[in-house]
């Protein structure tokens, strides 16, 4: 009786510790006019960019004054996407740096990962005909095969990519991402046991510099 009792309450402390492990975490991106990217851990999503703005704290009720009327406010311009800030080329760097990493050292974690979608389309512009055939030249050859790479470290269901050029006067460059990749906490877990500190620094890697 007392072996059976100490082996019900290692498996009920083996299933406390195993079972938050095999939780799912992931990450859902997409990308028309701007970035969003939300963590899901389980079910749950959570937003993490664009940030939500902060709240304004309440002012203090100062004593009654004459009143005066309220100054018109300007609306506030909205801040330009990841886009127009960095440019193509921050995704393009963001690939190629994801495509040296799943072969190189998280090779092991770019195996656990699932990619449930992974949908692309670039519309690559310029500011005539020429530069606009040179960016979209220079677009295939780094996406196409930084993404092969990628999906070949991982496993996935849904991909497509499509690279066109856009010859249309004052036309824009226009990206459209539409991401799902899950992976469990274990995985992340045993990244940080098989590489320490450096694991996470190595996924640091990830952000591209500015």
């Amino acid at each position: 009786m007392i072996v059976l009792l100490w082996l019900y309450i290692l498996l009920i402390v083996a299933a406390v510790i195993l079972l938050p492990l095999l939780i799912p975490v992931g990450a859902d991106v997409s990308w028309k006019d701007d970035i969003i990217v939300k963590l899901k851990i389980a079910f749950v999503p959570i937003t993490v960019y664009p940030p939500k703005p902060k709240k304004e704290k309440p002012k203090k009720k100062k004593k009654k004054e004459p009143e005066k009327k309220p100054k018109e406010e300007k609306p506030k311009e909205k801040e330009p996407g990841i886009l127009k800030q960095k440019g193509l080329s921050w995704l393009i760097d963001f690939i190629e740096r994801a495509a040296q990493l799943a072969t190189g050292a998280l090779k092991f974690f770019f195996g656990r990962i699932i990619i449930k979608k992974l949908m692309l389309s670039i519309r690559v512009a310029g500011e005539d005909a020429a530069e606009t055939a040179v960016n979209y030249g220079k677009t295939c050859a780094a996406v196409y095969p930084a993404l092969g790479i990628i999906m070949g470290a991982v496993r996935h269901r849904r991909y497509g990519v499509e690279i066109a050029p856009d010859f249309e006067e004052n036309a824009k460059t226009q990206i459209s991402l539409e991401l799902k990749a899950r992976i469990l906490i274990l995985w992340l877990v045993a990244l940080v046991i098989k590489y320490g500190i450096k694991g996470i620094k190595l996924m640091l890697e990830f952000k591209v510099k500015e």
